[in-house]
């Protein structure tokens, strides 16, 4: 199991394991009533196994509701932090234990609950942050630390199955979407509505239009500069 370094002394929680344990299972059982039903020791289980990649995420995201002052901080009722939860959640416990009935029934509640499309088998990086992400569908690409998307973002592939890869910290504002065979360079925001298909693009660049009349312009700011960082 990979390690991740996080102290989780220093977090406050709306929630403690147990207690979210049983919020999940009966909202797991309430959404899917098969003849599958899933068990609050089940839940358990993957949260423990997933809570230190989920809080790693979390302390490295420096703004309020995540961390600050050297407290990591979780409360279920922050739609935007539970989206991301349930997403980690079913990754990591999919890919620590190959068993899918939990982790497709976790993917499934993060759409019935957030409008967003994320399948478990699509590796987001350690750190990541999205920012009421309805309508956002995020596939199987490559992705580095500082992934940061908004809502209605698409990043997927088209009919011949290749996927973007993200070579650094990234924006992708309202409604713009990366596609196919696409190397994005660090540093780079896209605009709302942008839209890349099949390009690559440089370092510290602004994103605007589509293609293929997609242009560019100087990024002179970090990620960390910009919303929505810079809201606190």
């Amino acid at each position: 199991m990979k390690k991740f370094e996080v102290d989780l002394l220093k977090t406050i929680r709306s929630l403690n394991n147990e207690q979210l344990a049983v919020y999940i299972t009966q909202q797991l059982n309430h959404f899917f009533p098969d003849n599958q039903p899933v068990s609050e020791k089940e839940v358990l289980k993957a949260i423990q196994i997933s809570e230190e990649r989920i809080f790693y995420c979390f302390q490295n995201i420096r703004k309020k509701y995540f961390h600050t002052d050297g407290v990591t901080q979780f409360n279920h009722l922050i739609s935007d932090q539970y989206c991301m939860y349930l997403y980690m959640l079913s990754n990591f416990y999919y890919r620590e234990t190959k068993e899918e009935h939990l982790s497709t029934k976790l993917y499934y509640l993060n759409k019935a609950l957030h409008a967003v499309d994320i399948f478990y088998t699509s590796h987001l990086p350690d750190i990541f942050l999205l920012v009421h992400p309805l309508g956002t569908i995020i596939g199987r690409a490559t992705f580095s630390d500082y992934f940061i998307a908004y809502q209605g973002c698409t990043v997927g592939c088209l009919n011949k199955g290749v996927f973007p890869t993200f070579t650094g910290k990234t924006i992708m504002y309202a409604n713009s979407s990366v596609l196919g065979d696409s190397i994005i360079g660090d540093n780079v925001c896209f605009a709302a509505n942008s839209t890349v298909i099949n390009t690559n693009i440089d370092a510290n660049k602004i994103v605007i239009g589509s293609t293929p009349s997609l242009f560019t312009r100087p990024n002179t700011k970090s990620i960390e500069e910009r919303p929505p960082f810079v809201y606190g």
